[in-house]
């Protein structure tokens, strides 16, 4: 279906009390991709219908106010002219905020939590720059449906926050927003400097030897990349000038799909009791399980050739894992790649505990020393995109309780996705609208989709294992 807006209002908010100019120097981890992820969530209320605007209105009166302390957010990118690394100058110039109505309703959209095109209208969409310093780092849209309904559509910098950051920035909107007290906040850390003294300082572990990225072979994470394809290099963050006006857009000569995937509770329940049984297994999570499922359930989708080498990557965050422990109000981000690297015939014919300890053991990979590493090597100017075919990316967005973001006038009824900086990410959540169950956001070529699908809602598979790759 279509929506059909009548956009109210385009403005650009800053924050209701002046911050003192500075300059936030990223880090490596920043750096990684500085584009903006779309996230949109939705309220259903009938008790809405009446006073739309007025909560409008104290919506945007709560986010001037937040901006006061997440000052980097109205903020804009620069270049360091020395260096020429990214850098965030806290200039608050401020937020993009839309308003709009529509004649539509949410119970016409059926599932929520599954992407559809006309979702793109829900979210401000950056004009064209002409430089990277002209556009914002953060963009709301706040949509009415005639229903009483309301989504808010909001768009992030990967490198002004990593996902723990961004829920806390909206965590303390809503909070602000629904008349809470702010001083019950904990004020967010943006300074970077803790985490670049720590991977810099001469004690922090052995130096580099040299500048060029490809050469870090003690780093689990980027040696595993060695084994498979490059898409695509860059020698510094000045890609990001015209590879920005990309990101977050699929193409249609890729063929790309974005596919939603459901699981129920029980089944990753009795998933686990048999990997802990059979693996003998302290523990397993249920990231462990979807992760392991995803990635056979994707592998064997792309038929790949038996004896491919093929990797998985996930995000671990190290705030309280590096010495010192940044801190859970360290809003930069501090996730580091735990990797896992494999034969596609290795991968399909194990069963699932076998994979969740590989799982793990790359988990127990990420120590203080290997943080820093990893760190300090991605502060080398060169950039690489591997081939996604054999790489498979699985974030963990499991542990945010996205039903708690409470403006003040409902619940989130569902959170849906648009596309990612990289669409063939795997997005792990709950599922909002089925208690206890748990959602899977993917992109995927339209070639694959069924197989993908298919493999994924079969229950049986992975407890046997299968030989059902490509020769």
């Amino acid at each position: 279906m279509d929506i059909n807006l009548t956009l109210k209002e385009t403005i650009t908010l800053k924050p209701c009390q002046q911050s003192d100019r500075k300059t936030v120097e990223l880090s490596g981890l920043d750096r990684v991709s500085p584009a903006i992820l779309y996230t949109i969530f939705f309220y259903k209320s009938q008790q809405l219908k009446n006073e739309a605007e007025n909560h409008v209105e104290r919506a945007k009166r709560s986010l001037q106010k937040v901006l006061i302390s997440w000052y980097p957010a109205a903020g804009r990118f620069k270049f360091n002219e020395t260096t020429g690394k990214l850098e965030i100058d806290c200039n608050d110039e401020g937020v993009i905020f839309t308003s709009a109505v529509t004649g539509s309703k949410l119970e016409e959209l059926a599932c929520l939590h599954e992407y559809k095109p006309c979702y793109e209208k829900l979210v401000p969409k950056l004009p064209q720059a002409n430089h990277i310093s002209e556009n914002p780092l953060v963009v709301v849209q706040i949509t009415m449906f005639s229903c009483g309904g309301i989504s808010i559509g909001f768009g992030g910098s990967h490198a002004l926050f990593d996902g723990i950051g961004a829920f806390n920035f909206l965590a303390s909107w809503a909070h602000i927003s629904s008349g809470k007290d702010d001083s019950d906040l904990t004020l967010p850390n943006h300074s970077r400097d803790d985490l670049l003294h720590a991977i810099n300082s001469p004690n922090s572990s052995r130096p580099s030897t040299t500048s060029s990225i490809y050469e870090q072979e003690h780093i689990t994470a980027i040696q595993d990349l060695y084994g498979i394809p490059m898409q695509a290099v860059a020698s510094d963050d000045r890609c990001w000038e015209t590879a920005l006006s990309r990101f977050g857009q699929i193409d249609p000569q890729g063929g790309l799909v974005l596919v939603t995937l459901s699981m129920k509770k029980e089944a990753i329940e009795t998933w686990k009791r048999v990997a802990i049984k059979k693996g003998k297994l302290s523990k397993c999570s249920t990231f462990d399980v979807l992760c392991a499922h995803v990635w056979k359930a994707r592998v064997m989708a792309l038929k790949l050739h038996s004896n491919t080498n093929i990797c998985l990557q996930f995000p671990v965050d190290s705030r309280s894992r590096l010495r010192p422990p940044l801190g859970e109000n360290f809003s930069g981000n501090a996730f580091v790649l735990a990797s896992v690297s494999c034969l596609v015939k290795d991968l399909l014919e194990e069963p699932l505990h076998c994979t969740i300890q590989r799982i793990q053991s790359a988990k127990n990979v990420i120590t203080n020393k290997y943080i820093k590493l990893y760190a300090k090597a991605l502060e080398s100017p060169d950039k690489f995109f591997p081939s996604m075919r054999e790489l498979t990316i699985i974030t963990d967005w499991l542990r945010f309780p996205f039903h708690a973001l409470d403006f003040g006038w409902a619940k989130v009824s569902s959170a849906a996705l648009l596309a990612t900086p990289v669409p063939e990410t795997a997005f792990l959540m709950l599922n909002l609208e089925e208690s206890g169950g748990f959602l899977v956001r993917i992109g995927i070529e339209k070639q694959h989709a069924d197989d993908l699908i298919s493999n994924f809602n079969n229950l049986n598979y992975i407890s046997i294992g299968s030989s059902s790759s490509s020769d």
